[in-house]
């Protein structure tokens, strides 16, 4: 979350010199310090009136001499975490009656429209507390100010003030509520004050037993002795152990069921120069109050990769961002795994007395604030200075995504089946959620809808449309039953992809979009993942796709690419012996796959990117399984980037068929396996040669779709390299390229994509 100044955009002749003026302020002004800055501001320059926080944002009245004094004041030095997105303001009659400037009761009454403050990581002030040994805060693990601690996931309902959160359980100790009440204190009506007096504690615990003693330094005891610990942070649940020691790595990931997924870590900004090389835009986005996860360059001498993230060339850090952790990681003294606790990729766990947890970790370090919305940790990337996200949450949920077009109805997208997040659309605002998980089973799909429930409740909003994947099997379209006075639209996969990266972007205008992931399903029955459209948010025509590869097993394909690499190697010219030796190394179940692809039986025909770059990883040798989506085209991206740049790209041709251009990757195939070069330089000059394909597409397209500009879309786009040289290319041929900066490539923004679609083809309807 970045800090963000008020832009008012007032002419000095709008504001009169002296009498009495009437301000509504939205935006993010609540949990922020905004009612103590203008309660300040209105003592400098001598103001009377009053201040309070309502459902639809902050209400002031002022009266004096120097009302333009107090506006610019406002726009120049607004706190750092507000932001204002709407400024109202008339002149009323003087009163003259007040003597003084105060800050009044919040009112509940009226419309909702309040933006929310994400979760925000530690401020310096509080960790200068914590580290004083005559301060009352001193190592106390819920420190926190308007300036930081937990919001989104405190809150119960609006006005956020304290009886609406989920610290109304904790009665002020004196000192705190001295601290509270005081306009001039920087705990002012910071709703989760506390401290060791009055506030939350500690408390673990193993298998459901209470252990004595100081619950932190028996938990960093266990942690150095290679135990698992599960510790309740912001949001949820998180499984720590030492990052370094092998032994408490392997029980991780026994305990977990997961084999070779990486996991993410915990450090101070020392502890990850030793292991990652930093940019500067790295080292801000780390240190930025929503403190997110960032994938980093691990050095190549580092000891962490073969056990954290085995085969990759990076690494997920993240600071400290709440006061426990970083406690913990100051008496660690080293870097921690801080995974999320949850199961084949579940919404993190982040209720008390879940008998799961137990089953996860050798303890569990908890505390008695209630977490009352869940919300895992956000994870992205920097691409050309830019935010690449991969996931979107923590510390950026529920920040809204202003939209290039105004809608009059309340549309909800209920997202895809992987990576889900669902979105709410009202007027020219996105509210797109925190990230759910899978939604494959009953525990996801009990979590999204308690988190749909939730907001609603928050922004006050009713769904009028309800957006839906068009896959008839995607189980969160159940969800939408729970609105039958809302319409109902089904939205195709890829096209949702396209639209997400318009609407984040602000993009009104014709393009060309370019959607590679996994799989979705197509408008013909069929599963694509290889898709060029042409047109805008009022419409998006298929155009091309990637040629269709036979995908043995179906879903059994995305699982076990050695199967989609022996489809390959059937149709390659000259690689029927290879064929027939990858068939054998798989005994009888080879056998019987290898005969299915010849008589084209028992799978499915796709235009899958994703299944392309399994089968291009298999064929190099870098593994027949993936142990979680998307491991083999992550090693294809690490292999390929120990190769310098290669500069020719091997052929591929470019077909009509039925009409519509198809972009055929089999000559490449071909050619990679007689390449004699290196592994790394054939896995460089693969990733080069779809970006050409991609631009060669882009070329043949372009003219009958009256656009310049390529809007690139969907998981595969996670790849920085792909991406990387995609831009090259196509910017070197002419073409303006969007890419993601708010919402993330995958499936976790496919359902603002949804919801922007389902918004117009709803309009156009009515």
């Amino acid at each position: 979350m970045k800090s963000r100044k008020a832009s008012l955009d007032l002419h000095p002749a709008d504001i009169p010199q002296r009498g009495r003026l009437r301000f509504h302020f939205s935006g993010i002004v609540q949990g922020v310090g905004f009612r103590p800055f203008l309660y300040r501001a209105a003592e400098k320059f001598k103001l009377t009136g009053f201040v309070k926080n309502t459902s639809a944002g902050v209400t002031l009245e002022v009266e004096g001499s120097r009302l333009p004094d107090f506006v610019r004041h406002i726009e120049r030095s607004a706190p750092p975490l507000s932001h204002i997105e709407t400024l109202h303001f008339k002149k009323i009659p003087v009163r003259n009656s007040a003597r003084e400037f105060v800050i009044l009761e919040s009112n509940s009454q009226g419309q909702k429209n309040v933006m929310i403050s994400p979760d925000i990581a530690i401020c310096p002030a509080c960790q200068k507390e914590m580290a004083d040994a005559n301060d009352r805060r001193r190592a106390y693990p819920f420190t926190n100010c308007t300036d930081c601690g937990p919001r989104f996931t405190i809150i119960a309902g609006l006005p956020y003030d304290r009886p609406l959160t989920t610290m109304k359980g904790f009665k002020m100790c004196p000192d705190c509520l001295r601290e509270y009440g005081s306009p001039s204190d920087r705990r002012y009506h910071a709703q989760p004050v506390s401290c060791p007096n009055c506030g939350p504690r500690l408390q673990l615990s193993v298998k459901g037993q209470a252990i004595k003693g100081a619950p932190l330094t028996a938990a960093v005891k266990m942690l150095k002795a290679g135990k698992v610990v599960a510790v309740k942070g912001i949001g949820g649940y998180h499984l720590a152990c030492r990052a370094l020691d092998p032994k408490a790595l392997a029980r991780l990931r026994r305990l977990k069921n997961r084999e070779r997924k990486p996991f993410a870590l915990m450090a101070t900004l020392e502890m990850i120069a030793k292991h990652c090389r930093l940019s500067v835009r790295e080292k801000e986005l780390l240190n930025s109050p929503a403190a997110p996860i960032v994938l980093l360059e691990a050095l190549p001498w580092n000891r962490l990769t073969p056990l954290v993230a085995p085969s990759q060339n990076r690494l997920g850090f993240m600071l400290p961002y709440s006061p426990l952790h970083r406690l913990l990681i100051e008496r660690m003294a080293e870097p921690l795994v801080m995974t999320s606790a949850n199961l084949a990729d579940e919404p993190i766990i982040f209720e008390d007395n879940v008998e799961m947890l137990p089953r996860l970790a050798d303890a569990v370090l908890s505390h008695d604030r209630p977490i009352r919305a869940f919300c895992d940790d956000s994870v992205l990337q920097v691409f050309e200075k830019n935010v690449s996200f991969v996931r979107r949450s923590r510390g950026f949920v529920p920040l809204p995504i202003r939209l290039p077009f105004s809608n009059p109805r309340t549309v909800l997208a209920l997202g895809g089946m992987l990576k889900t997040t669902f979105t709410l659309l009202r007027g020219d605002r996105a509210l797109v959620s925190q990230h759910i998980g899978d939604t494959g089973t009953t525990t996801a799909l009990r979590a999204e809808k308690g988190a749909i429930d939730h907001f609603l409740k928050l922004f006050a909003l009713r769904p009028e449309v309800v957006a839906i994947d068009s896959h008839p099997g995607y189980p969160n379209r159940l969800l939408g039953a729970a609105f039958p006075d809302a319409a109902l639209v089904e939205v195709q996969h890829h096209r949702a992809h396209i639209a997400s990266l318009l609407a984040e972007r602000g993009e009104t205008g014709r393009v060309l979009g370019i959607a590679l992931d996994g799989t979705g399903y197509g408008d013909d029955g069929t599963i694509w993942g290889g898709e060029f459209f042409s047109g805008d948010l009022h419409g998006l025509e298929r155009v091309g796709h990637l040629l269709p590869i036979f995908l043995p097993g179906g879903d059994a394909a995305a699982r076990e690419p050695w199967r989609t690499s022996l489809s390959l190697l059937s149709v390659l010219p000259g690689q029927e012996k290879a064929a027939s030796r990858l068939a054998r190394k798989f005994g009888r179940l080879g056998e019987r796959v290898y005969e299915a692809i010849i008589k084209r039986r028992g799978g499915i025909m796709s235009t899958s990117c994703g299944r392309l770059f399994d089968g291009a990883a298999a064929l190099l040798g870098l593994g027949d399984y993936n142990s979680f989506e998307g491991e083999l085209p992550m090693r294809l991206q690490a292999e390929a980037e120990k190769a310098r740049p290669q500069k020719k790209p091997y052929p591929f041709t470019i077909e009509d068929r039925e009409g519509m251009n198809v972009l055929n990757m089999l000559p490449a195939l071909a050619a990679m396996l007689e390449d004699k070069r290196g592994r790394a330089e054939r896995a460089n000059r693969f990733h080069l040669t779809l970006a050409h394909g991609l631009a060669a597409m882009a070329n043949a397209l372009t003219a009958s779709a009256a656009t310049d500009k390529i809007a690139l879309s969907g998981g595969v786009f996670q790849n920085l390299l792909l991406l990387k040289m995609c831009c090259a290319v196509m910017k070197k041929n002419g073409f303006q390229v969007l890419h993601h900066v708010q919402v993330p490539p995958n499936d976790g923004g496919v359902s603002l994509g949804q919801a922007v679609l389902a918004a117009m083809k709803y309009s156009k309807e009515m």
